[in-house]
């Protein structure tokens, strides 16, 4: 074979190598994350917002202090409560956190153990005894001397004959109630009773309500000792413990992750409680009790009242952490604290080695947070009014029990909640169940108040403020009707074949850029302490922007496209319902708190429509029949508009002749029917002043027309203020005897001259020569 066959056999069994395949560069996009705020959070510990850093990355730890339940909650707990809840589904929901959020039940406190005492003593003594209000009179009578005398130690007369006098003369009661705040509260208990054993009408069960809040302090102080059995002070606890979980549901607030109780956790905190004596900052008393000890406490390594250092040593504040069945006689310093509380008789108790006792208030939360966080949790949430000493306490407890410097990092405290400018306490009775207030409000409505105000700062719930909230909630509302229908006619348009440009112009650009912009503000406000209240404030000025988008379309005719209202409309739906206001599954608006659950058949739900369809057509017809007049055309239509109103649909008239549908929720519809009540009684004021005018007119003219009947002659003759008159009637003579001046003569003259021409004007309109 040739060298070049060779060669050629070669270049067929290696082909030459390909040339190499490069990826094509890639630019990466430079990193503007500097420029995006970061979470910032207002810490009491610090009094400052600090830089939020999670001890786990992408969790959240969470202990929230939970009711006492031994009673109604009020206002007061709502704005804590749903304040809470709102930031945290803004964490969880907007910043992404894995939230574990424990919230406890104080079931064991000594004013639940009160409240069940007088509650059982009072069922047991007096409303399953008595059946009249004559046979308990006596035992009423006792015990409103005894609540006097204990209670209100200034007031010294005759308490049936004197006391609502002396209430109602004290010239500095609002020093003595800065001084008292329980005064109040007591002299209203007292002036009831007196009402009601002085009322000879009212009925048994009235009587019973108004005299029980001064019955059972006798009863207690009578029998109290005698009530031991267990199950009574579970029954009060665990009764209101549901009532609060119902008004928690009403308010649209997340259940805990994990829910703890006191009463479950008694063997852990005795447990706990023995190793803080172990560490050396507590120390047993001969009477059963424990008590921390905050003077070892602060002398070692550790500080003491970290979030209010001022209110260190204010005996107010520490005795009333104590509580009022405390004993606290052998405690070693006046701020020293139970951790363990001896039982008297009358108070429920479980075996430790200190003898029969129960949990002090504050270290219940300390090994129920402890139990489930470990030594260390992210956040701490509860009222301000928690602060000193209760929170400050569990600070202590708890890294007295760890040994360490921080059991919490970041501690969020809910301001407090005044009504009209008075601050609420339970404990007082001067409140507002969240029951009430939602007679009067909705959830929503409610959840609006406290997602505008900063959650960690005081909250008036006045007038202006709701308000302000109607007027925010009315503006979302009609925005997301206004889209839906919107929304509707364009899905019409859709199904009938209809072209519908796609593109956009410089209307929707901008609408986009607005979008874009509210989007980054309230990433801002979120960033900025969880901010919802201006959050809020920058989805209504989008909802603002998007109304005029909406207005410029309408007015120039120009295609509006639906893709850009949907944009921002799903998004503010989005918002919205991270901050708790539940999202329409279509996410085009909120869910109507008012609409019924339940969807009747087809046939139900469209007949009343198709109804006032087939009315509005008959009615037509007819009048096309008889050939009416165009007005009577427009009548109908009006009609049909009305009826459709109270079928929660609106017609809205547009510039191009063609009305928006609308479908309404209650509110709208209300408002839609009040703004045509108003028309109406407008138009109705209208017509009977024109009729009012047209009488008056009426009766001038016959005024008029009476007068004109009088010949000139005779025009002063029945005035009894003249007596004698010349040839033409004119008075010479006045009713005195004195003679008709010049001057007087001239107006006379005057007055018979125009009643010439008026009579000889009468004499011509009925063809007689004048």
């Amino acid at each position: 074979m040739s060298s070049t066959s060779t060669s050629a056999t070669s270049a067929a069994a290696f082909p030459a190598k390909k040339p190499s395949v490069q990826q094509p560069k890639w630019y990466e996009p430079s990193d503007k994350s500097s420029t995006k705020p970061k979470l910032k959070i207002y810490n009491s510990l610090t009094r400052t917002k600090n830089d939020f850093h999670p001890i786990k990355p992408g969790h959240i730890t969470w202990y929230s202090c939970g009711p006492t339940v031994y009673d109604h909650s009020h206002m007061g707990h709502a704005r804590n409560y749903v304040s809470t809840d709102i930031c945290r589904r803004i964490l969880q929901d907007y910043f992404g956190y894995n939230v574990l959020f424990i919230q406890n039940v104080t079931d064991i406190d000594d004013k639940i153990i009160i409240a069940a005492r007088q509650q059982h003593l009072f069922e047991e003594k007096i409303a399953s005894q008595y059946r009249d209000v004559k046979e308990v009179l006596d035992l009423t009578r006792t015990s409103l001397k005894y609540y006097v005398k204990k209670n209100l130690p200034e007031f010294k007369g005759d308490v049936e004959k004197d006391f609502v006098t002396w209430s109602q003369s004290i010239p500095n009661f609002e020093e003595v109630k800065k001084e008292k705040p329980k005064f109040p509260m007591y002299v209203k208990a007292v002036v009831r009773a007196i009402n009601a054993i002085n009322d000879e009408n009212i009925s048994y069960h009235s009587f019973l309500d108004d005299v029980k809040d001064v019955a059972v302090v006798y009863l207690d102080k009578e029998y109290g000792a005698s009530v031991t059995e267990p199950s009574i002070f579970k029954k009060l606890p665990l009764y209101w413990e549901n009532k609060f979980n119902e008004d928690m549901s009403k308010l649209n607030v997340l259940s805990p992750s994990i829910t703890t109780r006191v009463s479950e956790y008694v063997p852990d905190i005795i447990d706990y409680v023995d190793k803080i004596i172990s560490n050396g900052y507590a120390y047993a008393t001969e009477d059963g009790s424990v008590y921390f000890d905050t003077v070892k406490y602060e002398h070692s390594k550790h500080d003491y009242a970290k979030l209010q250092p001022w209110n260190k040593g204010d005996m107010s504040l520490i005795n009333d952490g104590e509580g009022s069945l405390s004993l606290g006689n052998s405690k070693r310093s006046p701020s020293d604290f139970a951790l363990w509380k001896a039982s008297k008789p009358g108070e429920p108790a479980w075996d430790s080695k200190w003898g029969k006792g129960r949990p002090g208030w504050h270290i219940e939360c300390s090994v129920m947070a402890s139990d489930i966080t470990g030594s260390q949790m992210d956040i701490h949430s509860g009222g301000v009014d928690l602060c000193f000493p209760h929170h400050d306490n569990e600070l202590a407890q708890s890294e007295a029990y760890f040994d360490n410097n921080q059991w919490v990092n970041y501690f969020m405290h809910n301001g407090h909640l005044h009504i009209q400018g008075q601050k609420m306490s339970k404990s007082l009775k001067n409140f507002i169940t969240i029951n009430d207030a939602l007679k009067d409000f909705s959830s929503r409505q409610l959840r609006f108040v406290f997602a505008l105000c900063p959650w960690n700062k005081p909250l008036d719930f006045k007038d202006s403020l709701i308000s302000e909230v109607m007027s925010i909630e009315s503006t979302f509302s009609k925005f997301f009707t206004n889209v839906r229908a919107l929304n509707n006619e364009y899905k019409h348009k859709v199904e009938n074949g209809e072209y519908i440009s796609k593109r956009i112009g410089e209307n929707e650009k901008q609408l986009y850029a607005e979008l874009s912009k509210a989007q980054d503000d309230v990433d801002a406000a979120f960033n900025d302490n969880l901010a919802s209240g201006d959050a809020i404030k920058c989805l209504v000025e989008l909802v603002s922007k998007s109304n005029n988008y909406i207005q410029l379309a309408t007015t120039s005719k120009s295609e509006l496209r639906i893709e850009a209202l949907l944009s921002v409309t799903s998004w503010i739906s989005k918002i919205l319902n991270i901050l708790g206001f539940q999202s329409r599954p279509d996410k085009l608006g909120w869910v109507d708190e008012s609409s019924s659950e339940g969807v009747g058949s087809t046939e139900e739900v469209a007949m009343p429509y198709v109804k006032a369809l087939a009315q509005f057509r008959d009615q037509v017809r007819n009048l096309a029949i008889k050939k009416a007049d165009l007005k009577e055309f427009l009548t109908a239509s009006d009609t049909i508009r009305a009826d459709l109103i109270n079928l929660n649909v609106s017609l809205d008239d547009r510039p191009d002749g063609n009305a928006l549908v609308k479908f309404l929720n209650e509110s709208e519809k209300q408002s839609l029917l009040n703004q045509q009540e108003a028309k109406v009684k407008q138009q109705a004021e209208k017509e009977a002043k024109r009729k009012e005018q047209e009488a008056l007119k009426a009766k001038k003219e016959a005024e008029k027309l009476a007068q004109s009947k009088i010949p000139p002659n005779e025009v002063f003759k029945n005035d009894p203020l003249y007596k004698e008159f010349d040839e033409m009637g004119i008075p010479t003579i006045d009713s005195k005897g004195e003679e008709i001046s010049k001057s007087m003569k001239k107006k006379l003259m005057k007055q018979y001259q125009q009643q010439e021409r008026l009579h000889n004007e009468y004499l011509k309109s009925i063809g007689e020569p004048s």
